[in-house]
């Protein structure tokens, strides 16, 4: 993964060797054992789908054991009791917590203490509003309106004819062109991404960005995490709605209309020209797919293959979500009369 140093500087490479023997020091009833293919130098860390050959990578859920066969990075970090799976193909750090040995040496490798340089680029065309703050080496495109008392952090990009309203936040992020964000919106906030560790909790860095592309709606006081391991992705055309959580890493295809107090959490996936009703919450590491509709209150706890209507919670199939309330009605009824 690149890291961008627009928002989080230089990252500082580290000899695999060196980075395993901190790891010992520093982490000594935590490490296990350790298979170094070849000393190279680790310069970025990653998620295992998005990696390349001089990242560190870890695996701490089951579900992502399967890119062990296939892939080349720096070196993963696993847990012992997945040690049957390493193979001759990579370098190996074998742990216990793999997430947090991983979030030790993300902060080594990527300090994230970067102060801007570079001017900012204004448009003489942009409207910025009274009481307004920005950042520094912030881009405003043409045609863009900031409203009062905004926030704009430090390297952020807006697009052209896009307009931020009244109150807003936006750090580590790219808006594309003629989108809206109304008033009170947090974009770009550090994900809820936190473990524990025998010290008590401890929090998961984040050196990902938000990218909300063009024509996108982001309605009021809506929250939009930044990645933890790349970005939180807002796709073209897609309609948000007030009091919305998207949490980090979230992908949102074309055309998707999500309402009212929606929460999606992490690293979950939506395909193109999806519906969400109000208040549907989705669980993290999900994928739904392109043209399913989820009604109102849904709660959905797996991945949905089959373009559809779901509800309930879990959410399933509309249909039979209606005969399960038919049925528990009846049920209720019978226990009633007998109770009488």
């Amino acid at each position: 993964m690149i890291i961008d140093q627009n928002f989080y500087g230089n990252s500082v490479p580290y000899k695999l060797s060196e980075l395993i023997k901190k790891v010992q020091t520093l982490f000594p009833d935590l490490y296990h054992s350790n298979s170094i293919l070849k000393d190279i130098s680790i310069e970025s860390c990653a998620t295992i789908q998005k990696a390349n050959k001089q990242d560190l990578v870890f695996i701490e859920n089951p579900k992502y054991i399967k890119y062990l066969k296939n892939i080349k990075v720096g070196c993963i970090v696993i847990d012992p009791k997945h040690s049957t799976f390493v193979n001759n193909k990579n370098s190996f750090l074998i742990c216990k917590m793999p997430r947090r040995i991983f979030a030790f040496c993300l902060s080594l490798i990527s300090p994230g203490n970067h102060l801007p340089a570079s001017e900012s680029k204004i448009s003489r065309n942009a409207t910025i509003k009274k009481g307004v703050i920005l950042g520094k080496n912030v881009s405003i495109g043409k045609g863009v309106i900031i409203g009062e008392n905004t926030v704009i952090g430090n390297g952020v990009i807006i697009d052209e004819s896009s307009e931020i309203g009244s109150n807003c936040t936006i750090n580590y992020s790219h808006i594309g062109k003629n989108s809206l964000i109304y008033p009170g919106a947090r974009i770009g906030t550090t994900g809820f991404g936190f473990n524990f560790d025998d010290k008590g909790v401890y929090k998961f860095p984040h050196r990902g960005r938000v990218i909300i592309k063009n024509n996108v709606e982001v309605g009021a006081n809506t929250t939009i995490d930044r990645g933890s391991l790349g970005d939180t992705v807002i796709d073209d055309n897609v309609m948000i709605d007030n009091l919305v959580h998207i949490a980090h890493n979230v992908c949102i295809g074309k055309g998707t209309i999500i309402c009212g107090q929606s929460g999606i959490a992490g690293s979950t996936v939506i395909g193109e020209n999806v519906i969400l009703g109000a208040q549907v919450g989705i669980a993290g590491h999900l994928k739904i797919k392109s043209g399913v509709i989820l009604s109102a209150r849904s709660g959905v706890t797996k991945d949905i293959n089959k373009a559809e209507l779901m509800g309930g919670f879990p959410a399933v199939p509309i249909m039979q979500y209606r005969k399960q309330k038919a049925t528990i009605n009846r049920i209720t009824k019978q226990y009633n009369k007998k109770k009488k």
